[in-house]
């Protein structure tokens, strides 16, 4: 702005206006007025109440990790869900309040945002795991802490209640207008905050549901008390709950706990017995299990940015190829029930998979700035001429004959055939020479040069790779590891694969195995080609062991799938990994890191016959001064060894005994196989079918799973779910089932009878077919004098249980 423009109230240099400075002088203290509730910041409310000083480090890092945990949860979305878990399990949660607050906070943001229920109960699913110890040795997990928190929102009315009741007489005593106006205002704000909670509540409580981290059993504990409560609320939460569960919860166990729920609301609905608006959404709810539970709208929730585009293509493809319906819609307002069809319909299962199920920010990456890794890899990139040969042109009939596995006499079709017994015998008295007969006898592939050279194949190696973890599309794998044409480099393949999965997820490490032992069988990758680019890894494991301490058991699941049908034999697989490693002192580590991965697809009997049928010793994997026994025994791999050695370790352990064991095995998270063998070889069989043994075994296992706060008790279901398998394989007849039943009536009486606990236990080993529906009839019969100690008490906890199982029997007469 020039200087002769000067704004009409800029006064002139010359006209400068003299200002008054009055003084004053404070006489008196002054004090301000303090409110009797004043707000406070939430730092310093709920789950971050400062109970120590706050120059406290301790109270201070809690702050830091509550701080740090709020951002995380305020970038959650679908696509970044996988990566900030990752940024929760770093943080420093590892005590008991610090859990308590994590688990606060996500509830609470999951009930503030309930169209994001889904992605926060897929956000707890995650983190069920989460483990923290107490001073006093007790294990609190995050799912615990979880289910707790759900059960004391659902169980809260009567704080609502007496809430509004204080409200309501705050308003009926008020005198004045103004007064009543605001006093409505806040008792209307308090049952509209009250019914939004409770809402969002059973929103997320069938999200968890769906997941599997709620079982049927508190799924229909809780349709049957909002159908007893009966006021709207109650009602719209109903709604809420059933559809979302409905679908599965009638595909279950429980279908005549639906069926009386559906009764019920059908009933309300033809007497009118509450508002229009609820008979409407009930009635929504009757007509979505009469359509199958097909929605009329689609689930509008979150979609992750790989979704919106491919649904936003899919919509261009279809406006582009349909011109005239489209007008139709558009204009006529008639649109073509097919065209609806065709909107409400998925893509193809690849598209979903490459869209749907991204696992992580690769995934966005990949689509996002790669278009096609085929077309940029064999149009764009191609070496030479003989690629564009490759591609353009049909291959020759060697080629054909090559990868059709149609060689000779000598083809695939005897390693696909032949057992892993077969093979061990094979190699018992001179492994090394038969090593190499074996590979001789299965590599039927010629030797042509490479069509492409080392540096090309890599980099293909690694494309392939990365879009068979992203996409998991077996088929397409095998076609494009075929296509190489480079047999006598795909140990580059096999290393390149090794060495991208090695520190990854056990996911990840597993398929990359089951990718490697299908190019195996499938004839594509030569057995020695495979133990080559295996052997680079293996001899750097000592450097590797500094930067990834869990090597052996990374490499022993990246193994594993190499053991099963169709792959190499046992002797040969063990026998050529352990060459680089027996000078280390380390072959005996990673053997037994792969048997113990083995026995979680088949039985240890199963690995312990392919053991000794390979003719494999301890002794020719481990040092001379190690004692083989004691190795064996300490890495809980006495399957390899003779019945007879076994046998003789077998000592007598009193209840006490058994007892104590069990619960040091379980506390440690030991898996069932686990325990099942410390049964097998420490105990005989006489102790193993004891009543005394599965009275101590029952109890073990039902004092682990139950999550205790305070007054209140609930079973982990997810825990229960896991040990019933190792229940089953003990509780095989009604005798030993009725044992169980009598040792948790004795558990109950310890307790002093924790409310609707037995009831749980019940629901849970009744829904995981740990205990029949004859033997719980035997049990509420039973009048043996030695069994009465507060049966009657336990008889009142499960009244509702035996008269669902009444309804259940006349159900299916």
């Amino acid at each position: 702005m020039s200087t002769s423009t000067r704004l009409d109230s800029e006064p002139r240099p010359s006209e400068q206006i003299q200002r008054k400075v009055i003084p004053w002088k404070v006489t008196a203290d002054l004090k301000l007025h303090k409110a009797e509730n004043p707000w406070e910041s939430s730092v310093r409310t709920g789950v971050h109440s400062c109970a120590k000083p706050e120059n406290d480090p301790e109270q201070v890092k809690t702050q830091v990790v509550f701080k740090l945990f709020r951002g995380i949860l305020n970038r959650v979305t679908p696509e970044k869900l996988d990566i900030l878990v990752n940024q929760v399990t770093e943080l420093d949660i590892d005590t008991k309040e610090r859990l308590s607050g994590v688990v606060e906070l996500t509830f609470e943001k999951a009930i503030s945002e309930p169209s994001f229920s889904r992605v926060y109960a897929k956000m707890c699913q995650s983190l069920k795991m989460l483990t923290v110890h107490t001073p006093d040795g007790l294990k609190v997990t995050f799912n615990k802490l979880l289910l707790l928190r759900c059960q004391k929102e659902f169980e809260k009315d009567k704080d609502d209640n007496e809430i509004l009741k204080k409200k309501q007489e705050e308003l009926e005593a008020a005198s004045g207008d103004q007064e009543k106006k605001q006093l409505t205002e806040e008792l209307e704000e308090i049952k509209y905050k009250a019914k939004r909670e409770s809402v969002s509540n059973l929103k997320f409580l069938g999200e968890l549901y769906k997941l599997k981290m709620l079982t049927d059993g508190i799924a229909c504990d809780c349709i049957a008390k909002l159908l007893k409560d009966n006021d709207e609320v109650s009602l719209e939460c109903l709604c809420t709950l059933v559809s979302a569960i409905g679908k599965q919860l009638e595909l279950g166990i429980r279908k005549t706990c639906l069926d009386k729920c559906f009764d019920q609301m059908k009933q309300i609905v033809t007497v009118k017995s509450t508002s229009n608006r609820i008979c409407f959404m009930l009635q929504d709810v009757l007509e979505l299990r009469l359509n199958k539970w097909v929605p009329r709208h689609k689930d509008q929730g979150p979609k992750t940015i790989g979704e919106i585009r491919k649904e936003a293509n899919l919509e261009g493809q279809r406006f582009n190829q349909q011109p005239h319906r489209r007008d139709n819609r558009w204009f006529n307002q008639q649109p073509d029930r097919r065209d609806n069809q065709r909107f409400n319909q998925q893509p193809d299962r690849r598209d979903n998979q490459r869209f749907n199920q991204q696992p992580d920010r690769r995934d966005n990456q990949r689509f996002n700035q790669q278009p096609d890794r085929r077309d940029n890899q064999r149009f764009n990139q191609q070496p030479d001429r003989r690629d564009n040969q490759r591609f353009n042109q049909q291959p020759d009939r060697r080629d054909n004959r090559e990868f059709n596995q149609q060689s000779d006499g000598r083809d695939n079709r005897q390693l696909n055939q032949q057992s892993d017994r077969q093979r061990g015998q094979q190699f018992n008295q001179q492994p090394d020479r038969q090593v190499g007969r074996w590979y001789q006898h299965h590599s039927t592939f010629n030797s042509t040069k490479p069509s492409l050279t080392e540096e090309q194949l890599e980099k293909k190696s690694s494309a392939i790779i990365k879009e068979y973890l992203n996409i998991n599309d077996m088929k397409e794998a095998l076609q494009c590891v075929q296509e190489l044409k480079s047999t006598q480099l795909l140990f580059l393949f096999v290393r390149k694969g090794l060495e991208y999965t090695l520190d990854r997820n056990a996911t990840t490490r597993e398929c990359m195995g089951l990718l490697l032992h299908q190019l195996i069988k499938s004839g594509i990758l030569p057995p020695e080609q495979y133990c080559k680019g295996l052997q680079g890894i293996i001899e750097e494991t000592e450097d590797l062991a500094i930067d990834i301490p869990k090597i052996w058991l990374y490499l022993s699941e990246l193994l594993t799938p190499m053991l099963l049908e169709g792959g190499i034999p046992m002797g040969v697989l063990f026998r050529e990994i352990s060459k680089p490693l027996i000078p280390l002192g380390t072959a005996g580590v990673l053997l037994v890191h792969i048997l113990n991965g083995l026995c979680k697809a088949m039985s240890r009997e199963k690995a312990g016959i392919m053991w000794k049928e390979a003719g494999l010793r301890w002794k020719d994997f481990l040092p001379e001064d190690e004692d083989v026994h004691k190795f064996v025994t300490e890495k809980n791999v006495e399957f390899t060894l003779d019945k007879e050695t076994k046998e003789s370790q077998k000592k007598k352990l009193s209840s006490a005994e058994q007892k104590k064991e069990l619960d040091t095995l379980i506390q440690d998270k030991a898996d069932n196989h686990t325990i099942a063998d410390w049964i097998e070889n420490n105990l005989d069989e006489q102790q193993t079918s004891s009543n005394t043994f599965i009275r101590t075994l029952t109890t073990c296992i039902c004092q682990s799973t139950i999550i205790s706060d305070e007054n209140y008790y609930i079973v982990d279901h997810d825990l229960m779910r896991q040990r019933a398998t190792l229940l089953k394989k003990y509780l095989h007849d009604e005798e030993k089932q009725l044992q169980a039943l009598s040792a948790l009536q004795v558990l109950m009486v310890q307790m002093d009878h924790p409310s609707q606990l037995l009831r749980m236990f019940f629901d849970c080993l009744y829904d995981f077919d740990v205990i029949t529906i004859r033997t719980y009839y035997k049990w509420e019969l039973n009048k043996n004098p030695g069994e009465q100690q507060g049966k009657d008490v336990a008889l009142q906890s499960v009244t509702n249980f035996f008269a669902w199982l009444h309804d259940l029997k006349a159900a299916n007469r």
